[in-house]
This record gives structure tokens, C-alpha cells and sequence, in this order.
């Protein structure tokens, strides 16, 4: 069955084990399993903890089904999570379903799946399993994190800079309490903290932006690139988030290259994609495939890896390297376009 996020306190789930939790709100997806979980051990019954990745679950399936069946004398309940569940694991879910599983839970996490999804669609429809879509935060709900934290801290902060921190959340809850810790440690013994501060101590948000930058790169958009690197507060972690995304995306790049030799439908070759392409950003994809050629795209990978290495080497220069990097790349789009 299908429920919404803010309706899992008005349902009783306490006879229901199979829980599927989905979406690009990764706070959210992590604020709902504790939640869940918390409810499920209301009468002091702990479970015992296992976590897989689905690859893990996909080549060890025996290793699997009999943790799932096989009973234990000290650890009679069990809840199992598994980690970027795709359409692959349709096929073993529905196997266990047809067994009557007692005293273990399963949450299946996963990011965005797409409507036809085959998992997604068995969720929804069975009354006897739970889907719960996770999309971004608004606002409201991220302003009211904003102020539950400040009141327990009594820090003060003006309307401006909550605003300031909300856009910086894009819209994801975790991305926002980890600014938050942040400002909780710089406002030891302060009672205010000025919107210059906070603009200073904060990053963009995460994983969100990382990508949201790469794709400035990599269309070549330079003005919205230099407005982004100017607002950002880069740590030294943050360079080789962003060089593994751009790995990632050239990568994919590539793929879709060789795809298109035989097949020129690109929506079709976007289906055969894993891991899926979301539909946010497909039109940056559509984009980036005309802009680039498979020569260029290799150059970058190749000096993807030569930047990893100096920016090791040469903690103190790594700002100055990326951010070079990061412009040069999005120059030569314009370049060669």
C-alpha cells in the first residue's frame, strides 16, 4: 500500500514486515526507518541488525533466504535494510512473499524509481507490504527544523539567514541538520549568529549541488558555475566528492556514446541506463551528449586522475587546482561548441 511520509503515525503497521522507503530525500528516507523501527520495538523486543547492499543479496542469495528462514535461539527478531534496491530484486521478493515470514522486518531503501518500476508497483498495490516516497522537504518543513533546533540552543537568527539555510538544504532535511551542527559549535557561548557568519560557515547542499555543479561544467554554463564556486565553502573532502560525480558522469557519457552507435533513440538508451537516469536531469544529459565527443570526454577521466593525485600531494593547492580544473572544463564546452 501506498503511503505518504506525515501519515505513518495514523496507520497501524504493527502486523505488517515488509516496508519499501524511496526517494531523493535521503533525511527523510532516514527520519522514517528510525521512526518505524522505534515503533516496532514500543514493547521493549530489540531486533537484531543486518544491512546488505542488493549486489551483496544478488550473488549470495542462499546466504540470504536462510537468514530470512532459519530461526535462532538467541536472536528471535531480526530487520534486515537493504541498500540501493533496484527492479533486480523483484523476482526474490516476490519469492519470500510467498512464504509467511514471523518476527523479521525488511526495508528495502532506495533512490529514485521510476513510476514503471516493477518493486514500486508490488508495494503499492499489496495491502500487505508499505511504500513510502520520499521527495524533497518544502519550506514549512524545513523552517520548522530550523526553529526546533534554535529553540532548544536559543540561538538567535534573523529571517534572512533561515532563508539562507533553507535554500542551502535543497530541499533535504540531512543536508540542513548538518549546517545546523555546525552553527551549534560556532555559537558556543553566543546568543547570535549574523547572516555574513552564516554564509560563511555553511555549504551548499551536499551530495545536491555537487551534482548541480558538474552539470554547470559540463554544459558549459560559466555564469551560474561562477556564481555557485563563489557562494560555495569548500572543505578539503568536498574535491574528491565532486572529481568522483564527474568520473561518474563521463562515464555515463561514454556509455550512452557507444548506446547510440546502434540505437539513436536516446530515451530508449536512457531505459537500458543503470543506474537509472533521473528525470530531473535528463535534459542535462540530452545536453551534454551534443556538447561532447568521446576524445574529449576521455581527456577529461585522464585528467580527472592526474588531479586526484596533485591535489594528495598538495593539500594547501588543492582549492586553487580544483577550482581551475572545474572552470577549465566548462571553457572548453564553450570552446568547441
Amino acid at each position: 500500500m501506498l503511503i505518504k511520509s506525515f501519515e505513518i503515525f495514523k496507520k497501524n503497521l504493527d502486523y505488517l514486515n515488509f516496508f519499501l522507503i524511496y526517494g531523493e530525500n535521503f533525511g527523510l528516507r532516514q527520519d522514517i526507518l528510525k521512526s518505524l523501527l522505534k515503533v516496532k520495538e514500543k514493547k521493549n523486543e530489540k531486533y537484531k541488525q543486518f544491512e546488505f547492499e542488493e549486489e551483496e543479496i544478488i550473488k549470495n542469495q542462499n546466504n540470504f533466504f536462510n537468514l530470512i528462514f532459519s530461526g535462532s535461539l538467541f536472536d528471535k527478531k531480526k530487520v534486515i535494510f537493504i541498500n540501493r534496491t533496484t527492479d533486480k530484486l523483484f523476482n526474490l521478493i516476490s519469492e519470500i512473499l510467498k512464504k509467511d515470514i514471523k518476527d523479521i522486518l525488511i526495508f528495502l531503501k532506495a533512490e529514485s524509481l521510476e513510476k514503471k518500476s516493477k518493486i514500486r508497483n508490488l508495494f503499492e498495490k499489496d495491502e500487505k507490504l508499505v511504500c513510502i516516497a520520499c521527495y524533497q522537504d518544502n519550506n514549512f518543513n524545513l523552517i520548522k527544523i530550523i526553529e526546533d533546533e534554535i529553540k532548544q540552543t536559543k540561538i538567535k537568527l534573523s529571517r534572512e539567514t533561515i532563508n539562507l539555510l533553507v535554500e542551502r538544504a535543497n530541499g533535504d532535511r540531512n543536508n540542513l541538520r548538518n549546517e545546523m551542527k555546525k552553527l551549534k559549535s560556532f555559537a558556543f557561548n553566543k546568543q547570535e549568529i549574523s547572516y555574513e557568519q552564516v554564509k560563511k560557515l555553511t555549504n551548499m547542499a551536499g551530495s545536491h549541488q555537487n551534482d548541480y555543479i558538474v552539470n554547470l561544467c559540463l554544459n558549459g554554463d560559466k555564469k551560474n558555475l561562477n556564481k555557485k564556486l563563489r557562494e560555495n565553502n569548500f572543505l578539503f573532502e568536498d574535491f574528491f566528492i565532486l572529481l568522483k560525480i564527474f568520473s561518474k558522469k563521463i562515464h555515463r557519457l561514454l556509455e550512452i556514446k557507444i548506446l547510440n552507435y546502434s540505437e539513436k533513440n536516446i530515451d530508449q538508451i536512457f531505459n537500458q541506463i543503470k543506474p537509472p537516469i533521473f528525470w530531473k536531469e535528463k535534459e542535462d544529459v540530452k545536453k551534454q551528449i551534443k556538447l561532447w565527443n568521446e576524445k574529449k570526454l576521455n581527456l577529461i577521466i585522464y585528467k580527472i586522475n592526474e588531479i586526484e593525485l596533485i591535489c594528495k600531494k598538495n593539500h594547501e593547492l588543492a582549492t586553487n587546482i580544483m577550482l581551475d580544473f572545474l572552470l577549465t572544463v566548462c571553457n572548453e564546452v564553450n570552446n568547441y561548441s
